[in-house]
């Protein structure tokens, strides 16, 4: 009887319910051509760019694989 009462919408009602349906590059994450295009450069890739990069990663496996790489860099600059 009381569920009756409550009217639930079938689709979400607000944008950030669908956040998650939205295109990464709308979400400001880099689309699969810019990390392509990224991953293909990565031999020569230096720390800067790397770090810019990083935030604008959303797969959590190639982020850490990503934060490795730089914190490796970043130790061969700082040496032993």
């Amino acid at each position: 009887m009381a569920s009756d009462l409550i009217d639930e919408p079938e689709e979400p009602s607000s944008p950030a319910c669908l956040a998650h349906e939205a295109d990464d590059a709308y979400m400001g994450f880099a689309t699969k051509a810019e990390i392509a295009s990224f991953l293909a450069g990565l031999e020569t890739a230096d720390a800067d760019a790397i770090r810019k990069m990083l935030p604008r990663i959303r797969d959590d496996q190639l982020h850490k694989d990503l934060a490795l790489k730089l914190m490796a860099i970043e130790s061969m600059k700082s040496g032993p």
